[in-house]
């Protein structure tokens, strides 16, 4: 007999390993769907019939197929009643007895409505802003900027690893009342095959989250979206067609549709940022600024690229803006997608060329052939004007001034 006990009377099964014994109570949840649509006061008599059987001193056995999902969630609210415990608490009590790290959100949220539990809603004197990633490069500036006006929590790898499921966000989404997710994290390695699946892994358990709780959700996409035009100089606004090109360009282009998709049917509230390349202090990207900086201190001989359709240009844009942006939209009741970038492009080898006036050091900057294309794209930003008042303010030589004091310190 596979039972999985959580206390001394109460567990979980899959319903064919589980043999009927005297003084046991099987209760079979197999009626209940393992996804959306399970009644409230359906999935409230499991629960209550279970409670009874635990008053009467009887093992009680909740089981479906796999005693996974169902039989866990309907445990979670067995437990939440009959000790009379917060519903999160009885969630963490489950997970750790059974091993599991994840409980479906759908049939976990019927158990939420059976018991009443998402009623209670609280209003904050100050918003509750739950950042993933909050430790990486733009993490830790927008979370430091939006702490400034709210209450923002941001939790670490170990307490929230999104690849392994909802259950952990849902669980801290509950316990500490969250009114809005910045999801900025992603994989280490971004740019891979891999990095794509894992990406959208972790994006769907955060938009099952907001779904479940209404919860508001800000996504950083990108200027990527639009990579695959070939253009030397490509003014894009939102209502540009997206064409994706490359790994990382192709994951924010299904991001983006996974989102519209849990908007149209399942009324998601989410403003979409598609920022152009970001810079500054504090980032190591893009990697050839840095490696420019190298071979300029050493004097040594720039290669910039030159494509098919002519020189690479980037529409640069510095981490305090595209965080102000992140700030604005917080504050804001808007729903949306925004492109977010100064408007201007500039080639790879003018950044060498300022790089190098900056620095006061001479090197020759020559170009080689590449046998492609390449999407020159300046983000139109004026919808971000029209709808959050927001508007670049630290140009390109600013900027790269800035990087290079902050390297010199």
């Amino acid at each position: 007999m596979t039972i999985r006990w959580i206390t001394q009377l109460l567990g979980t099964a899959p319903a064919l390993l589980v043999r009927q014994e005297a003084g046991m109570n099987i209760i079979d949840v197999r009626d209940l769907v393992d996804k959306a649509g399970n009644r409230a006061d359906a999935v409230r008599q499991k629960i209550t019939e279970g409670c009874e059987s635990l008053r009467d001193g009887k093992k009680t056995v909740v089981c479906c197929d796999y005693g996974i999902s169902r039989s866990n969630a309907v445990a979670v609210g067995i437990l939440a009643m009959y000790e009379s415990i917060p519903f999160e608490t009885a969630v963490r009590r489950v997970l750790e007895a059974t091993g599991e790290k994840e409980i479906k959100v759908d049939p976990l949220q019927a158990v939420r409505r059976a018991l009443g539990e998402d009623q209670k809603k609280t209003c904050h004197e100050k918003l509750h802003i739950l950042v993933t990633g909050g430790t990486g490069t733009l993490g830790k500036p927008v979370s430091r900027k939006l702490s400034k006006a709210y209450e923002v929590i941001t939790p670490s790898r170990n307490e929230l690893d999104l690849r392994q499921g909802s259950t952990q966000l849902d669980l801290i989404a509950g316990e500490r009342e969250i009114d809005c997710i910045v999801h900025l994290a992603n994989p280490r390695v971004y740019t891979s095959n891999i990095a794509l699946g894992d990406t959208l892994t972790m994006l769907r358990n955060v938009l099952d989250v907001c779904v479940a709780r209404d919860i508001k959700l800000i996504y950083l996409s990108s200027s990527e979206v639009y990579s695959g035009y070939r253009s030397s100089h490509l003014k894009a606004d939102e209502s540009l067609p997206l064409l994706p090109k490359g790994p990382y360009a192709e994951t924010k282009y299904l991001c983006e549709i996974l989102i519209e998709y849990c908007r149209r049917t399942q009324g998601l509230r989410c403003a979409m940022l598609r920022s152009s390349p970001v810079y500054g202090i504090g980032s190591d990207r893009p990697k050839f600024i840095f490696n420019f900086i190298d071979k300029i201190k050493q004097s040594r001989h720039i290669v910039t690229h030159r494509y098919n359709n002519g020189p690479p240009a980037l529409d640069l844009l510095y981490i305090d803006d595209l965080v102000m942006a992140v700030s604005k939209v917080v504050g804001s009741d808007f729903s949306g997608n925004l492109n977010i970038g100064t408007g201007v492009i500039t080639s790879t080898r003018k950044i060498a060329e300022i790089l190098r006036d900056l620095l006061g050091v001479q090197s020759d900057i020559d170009s080689t052939l590449i046998d492609s294309d390449t999407a020159c794209i300046a983000m139109d930003a004026g919808k971000a004007q029209e709808k959050l008042r927001w508007q670049p303010t630290i140009g390109i030589e600013q900027g790269l001034q800035l990087v290079l004091s902050n390297l010199k310190n």
